[in-house]
């Protein structure tokens, strides 16, 4: 890394070479690709956003009535 930076750095000094762009280095191909970004957790089943929805009419509605009551609830406790 320490090479690269001075790589860059004795670019940035000259002179007589200033339009000039540096050669990209190449990446490792051994190397692994890491995610730092923690993994999604997955849904519970108290997950009001993904729950899934019923077909049914009359069942849709006591399933939206119970969301919009956990949420009341949800909203008091905050």
């Amino acid at each position: 890394m320490k090479k690269y930076i001075r790589d860059m750095i004795d670019d940035l000094n000259r002179q007589s070479e200033k339009n000039r762009v540096p050669a990209v280095p190449q990446s490792p191909t051994d190397g692994k690709t890491m995610y730092l970004d923690p993994p999604p957790e997955p849904a519970l089943p108290n997950d009001l956003e993904n729950q899934i929805l019923s077909e049914d009419p009359t069942e849709l509605e006591a399933q939206l009535d119970f969301q919009a009551q956990e949420n009341d609830v949800r909203e008091t406790l905050e």
